[in-house]
């Protein structure tokens, strides 16, 4: 404030020199506007010393303030050094006393430490003492003592060892296979993918029946030759708009149905476009196995291996192959998954027990072209692409060629029964099914008394009729229990099969009206 006032006062200065030296130079044109002049200058200069006075009061105003304040935090800082000093007096006290009762803590404890050295000097005084007189009855030295004490103590030890361990066996073979069950159950029921039943044909819808006319050809020389490129049985004329194509090799089907596929859509259809559409079909068709095996070793989360195409073919032809009608690919899967969780509950090498599963039935991709048996070909073609014996072991033991060495064996052999036997996993032929039924019948048959014998509920229950003369009532079960006996030993059948015995006796007699002549 006090700059301020300066400054004004200088400039009231100036304007007087100022307004002086004008007068001097132009006194006779300012002389009139000097007392104007003079009276701003006035009023200028009195709120100057107007605004002085306030300022000057603010200021004495402001530093009482300021003292009164200062004057303020100055004993509250004094109040919290004394309240600072107070507490550092209590903790030093706490701190003595806790000093103090250290010490006597201290005191104690040497006291305690040297009377317990006392008597374990006193104990071990004794302790010889008593050794002494001890080795002296008995005749023993401390040696001999010692190392017959531990011989015994080592025999009961093993004793109570062999019998833990004879409890424990007989509490696993107790419960062995209730553990079992229940664990297939389990997995079994945390599988929820449907079966994989393939059909062996597969149909063609033309828009007119003239189409097929143009693909049969001349004297049916066409169809003689797809038949003949591609292996399928190819039938024109059982429905109308429709071509049926049949065949076991998946692979052969789907190419013989793209290339008729692709031939319905030309005007002229002959041999070389028949042989051209097909070789065009089957680029398509590598490329197609080799995506699809490639799909699956990602899935099965093994890229790290660095397979190459030729081995994602080989996989990929899973895809196209039956086995009962039940597709080997989501088999395959259905086998690795059961595996995987199998090994899972009984801790066993998570990737051994997979990969073995997966690629138990790898050799059927080929074994059709090739002509031996599908396990010696995964066997081949594992080894090929550097598997470890255990994944090998493990994928082709399963139909028992050489007996199962490791536990991922086992489950790989249970994981193909469970996946085959899931209700409507597989088809059966009809010959074997006649084959089952006639065998079923036959067995029963043979027995003395029996008159006719019914297979129904598709073989899973025998219908018995015997002679009421020949058997009677005592010989229907000791039969029953026989002919179930030598169906079990003779047939193979899935699930079980019910035996019902019957016999069946009638009694006749004539109820006669009396008459007249007899009363």
């Amino acid at each position: 404030m006090d700059a301020e006032l300066t400054n004004v006062l200088l400039s009231l200065i100036g304007l007087a020199l100022g307004a002086a030296a004008g007068y001097f130079l132009i006194k006779p044109k300012v002389k009139e506007s000097l007392e104007e002049y003079q009276h701003q200058a006035n009023e200028i200069l009195n709120k100057a010393h107007t605004q002085a006075n306030k300022f000057r009061e603010d200021s004495r105003a402001k530093n009482l303030d300021m003292k009164k304040q200062g004057h303020e935090d100055e004993q509250t800082k004094k109040e919290q050094h004394k309240r600072i000093e107070n507490l550092l007096t209590s903790k030093t006290e706490q701190v003595q006393k806790k000093e103090a009762k250290n010490l006597e803590i201290q005191a104690a404890l040497n006291f305690e430490n040297e009377l317990m050295t006392n008597l374990q000097k006193q104990g071990k005084e004794i302790e010889n003492q008593f050794t002494e007189k001890l080795s002296q009855k008995s005749g023993q030295s401390v040696e001999q003592a010692k190392s017959e004490l531990m011989h015994n103590l080592e025999q009961d030890l093993e004793l109570a060892s062999e019998d833990r361990l004879r409890k424990h066996v007989e509490d696993t073979e107790e419960n062995k296979v209730r553990l079992a069950k229940n664990m297939v159950a389990s997995v079994i029921q945390r599988y929820a993918a449907p079966t994989s039943v393939e059909k062996i044909s597969t149909t063609i819808e033309v828009p007119r029946d003239e189409m097929k006319a143009r693909i049969l050809g001349k004297n049916m020389e066409n169809i003689v030759l797809l038949e003949e490129l591609t292996g399928c049985d190819i039938i024109f004329n059982d429905s109308p708009n429709t071509i049926i194509i049949s065949c076991f090799d998946l692979v052969k089907k789907h190419i013989a149905r793209e290339t008729i596929a692709r031939l319905v859509k030309e005007r002229i259809v002959n041999g070389d476009k028949i042989k051209f559409a097909m070789a065009e079909v089957q680029k398509t068709v590598e490329k197609n196995l080799i995506r699809i095996g490639t799909d699956v070793i990602k899935k099965l989360e093994l890229d790290h291996r660095k397979f190459p195409d030729d081995f994602a073919k080989v996989v990929g032809r899973l895809q196209f192959r039956t086995s009962y009608g039940q597709n080997i690919l989501k088999h395959s899967y259905e086998v690795g998954y059961f595996t995987l969780m199998l090994g899972a509950e009984l801790g066993l090498d998570m990737e051994t027990s997979k990969i073995g599963g997966f690629f138990h039935d790898l050799g059927k991709a080929i074994d059709q072209e090739v002509g031996l048996p599908h396990d010696v070909l995964t066997k081949e073609i594992m080894e090929k692409y550097t598997f470890s014996e255990d994944e090998i072991h493990a994928a082709w033991a399963h139909h028992d060629a050489i007996p199962q060495r490791t536990a991922e064996a086992m489950l790989v052999k249970a994981g193909d029964a469970i996946s085959a036997g899931r209700p409507g996993a597989r088809q059966e032929s009809l010959e074997k099914y006649i084959e089952r039924i006639q065998a079923i019948e036959g067995i029963s048959n043979s027995y003395e008394g029996v008159k006719k014998t019914f297979a129904i509920s598709a073989g899973r229950e025998v219908r018995v009729l015997v002679e009421a003369t020949v058997l009677n009532d005592d010989d229907l079960k000791p039969l029953a229990t026989n002919i179930a006996e030598e169906i079990q030993n003779s047939v193979a059948y899935p699930g079980k099969i019910k035996i019902n015995v019957i016999r069946r006796t009638t009694n006749s007699d004539t109820a006669k009206k009396k008459t007249a002549a007899s009363k």
